[in-house]
């Protein structure tokens, strides 16, 4: 099955399913980006790809090739059967059928001399791939290698690696399946995903369930929990929320249905204590267990939580507390 043909039939599969691209994606446990790509016929997908989306969408990609192939046989019959009746066009069929008898005749004297070379021994060959006067053997160690551009896809005990035109290693053949986005490489390892560059360097190692790229961070998921990293690799929070919002130069955070803050340097602000906050201007709204207090940017607290309301007029804080109203300097 072609790249195009089959990016066909999976948006039909899709369509009928129901299913955006997304939650292909998250079925399959593959990237947006893939999926759109294999839809739209820009890359060819390798057989293991076609085999997870096959599983994960429990229909048989392969068996839907077999079948339009079985279509295109029965044309193939049709014309043999119409080559055969000689009640129209007899001569030229007869040369047709003439000139095939000899094809294959030539055909299998090649077969059975071939076959008689191979048995007689030689000396092993050598898969050696030329690139810039250098020559890189590699037929030691892998089963498989595929030429894309400037790099060198190679396999070695169903494990997949990278490399270089002139046998450089980027990614070493130990990874289960990778991607390659832009200047990034994502590889799998088992179940665990992570993140390399095209150098070879390793930016998230695999052990994150998924992640995700948006502009200069990277969010990543292990098991149930959220964090955030840099796309150098620096971990700005722990993966230990279980859930949280970049905002401006802040990052809500939430964990056990509580809420705190932080900076995008992974300073606390507010610790995962509070059942809501607000931020409005340099002061930031604080409330736990229907008590409301105040606090600063800095995570200093101006009004303690105890208070049954709150509000600021200029530099006063007008709070009440059983039923009792009074002023606070802020």
């Amino acid at each position: 099955m072609d790249k195009l043909d089959f990016g066909k039939e999976l948006i039909k599969v899709r369509k009928a399913r129901g299913l955006t691209q997304v939650e292909v994606a998250e079925k399959c446990n593959v990237t947006v980006r893939t999926i759109q790509r294999i839809e739209s016929g820009a890359v060819k997908p390798r057989s293991s790809t076609i085999k997870i989306i096959s599983k994960s969408l429990e229909v048989d990609f392969f068996e839907i090739s077999n079948q339009n192939s079985k279509l295109k046989n029965y044309t193939i019959l049709w014309y043999l059967k119409d080559l055969f009746n000689f009640k129209t066009n007899a001569m030229k069929k007869i040369s047709i059928l003439s000139t095939s008898i000899l094809i294959l005749t030539f055909i299998c004297v090649n077969i059975f001399s071939t076959e008689a070379q191979s048995k007689s021994p030689k000396k092993e060959k050598k898969t050696v791939l030329k690139s810039q006067d250098k020559k890189v053997d590699l037929s030691k160690g892998y089963d498989e290698f595929k030429i894309e551009g400037n790099f060198v896809f190679v396999t070695k005990n169903n494990k997949h690696g990278l490399m270089t035109l002139d046998g450089k290693t980027i990614i070493p053949c130990e990874y289960d399946r990778f991607e390659i986005e832009g200047s990034f490489v994502f590889v799998l390892k088992g179940n665990k995903r992570g993140l390399m560059t095209l150098d070879g360097k390793t930016i998230i190692p695999c052990e994150y369930d998924r992640f995700e790229i948006e502009g200069s961070f990277v969010f990543v998921l292990k098991g149930s929990k959220r964090g955030l990293m840099t796309l150098d690799g620096k971990t700005i929070i722990p993966c230990k929320y279980d859930g949280f919002k970049v905002e401006g130069s802040f990052v809500f955070v939430s964990k056990y249905n509580k809420r705190g803050l932080m900076t995008l340097d992974g300073k606390t602000i507010i610790p995962c204590e509070y059942d809501r906050f607000e931020i409005e201007g340099s002061f930031v709204f604080v409330s736990k267990y229907n008590k409301h207090g105040l606090m600063n940017l800095d995570g200093k607290v101006i009004v303690p939580c105890e208070y049954d309301t709150m509000k600021i007029e200029g530099s006063i804080a007008i709070v009440t507390i059983n039923g009792k109203t009074k002023q606070i300097q802020i």
